[in-house]
């Protein structure tokens, strides 16, 4: 992946595939996904890859993308994080900055999103409020007695912006999984 900021970006594969997983499980503790990131190590598509981000040979965190097949006119924000000892120093706007130029540069999505959930005071989400270009509650999979806190998150790739409109993407179901 090129970069905006003079990061480097490595390809996820076999050999840093620990690594990553290491970050993940800290990141997301109560949801670290192995068989994913192995699948990503794998794989050869430019549109469903993750990346260990550098800035010269420190390694100050990750960001990938991924496709839903059903939406063939978005590509999504995959496993995005800064280091917690790198945090506040910019390198997340740069990462998230670097990953939007990526994805336009594959030539062939209208819109980058990002699906997270809310909590108060989360830091993810002040960037995400700073950045993209469109914040929508998604509340689809909400039912009578319990709201999921969704929010996706839009930025066009180009020049046209449309709203997600609540579409399905079953993230409950995900999320229920790895609980």
């Amino acid at each position: 992946m090129k970069s905006l900021y003079n990061l480097k970006y490595e390809i996820l594969n076999l050999k840093n595939l620990d690594i990553a997983f290491k970050i993940q499980k800290e990141t997301w503790p109560d949801d670290p996904d192995y068989e994913d990131l192995y699948d990503k190590a794998i794989n050869k598509e430019d549109n469903n890859c993750f990346f260990l981000v550098y800035d010269k040979n420190v390694l100050v965190g990750i960001t990938g993308v991924d496709v839903y097949d059903k939406y063939p006119d978005t590509i999504w924000l995959d496993w995005f994080t800064i280091l917690p000892e790198h945090r506040r120093k910019g390198y997340g706007k740069k990462v998230l900055l670097d990953t939007i130029y990526y994805c336009k540069k594959l030539n062939r999505y209208n819109y980058f999103r990002v699906d997270t959930t809310y909590y108060e005071n989360r830091p993810a989400l002040i960037l995400y409020d700073k950045v993209m270009q469109l914040k929508e509650d998604y509340t689809i999979e909400d039912t009578e007695n319990y709201k999921n806190n969704f929010i996706i998150y839009s930025y066009s790739l180009n020049g046209k912006l449309e709203p997600w409109n609540n579409k399905y993407l079953g993230l409950k179901d995900y999320y229920d999984k790895c609980n």
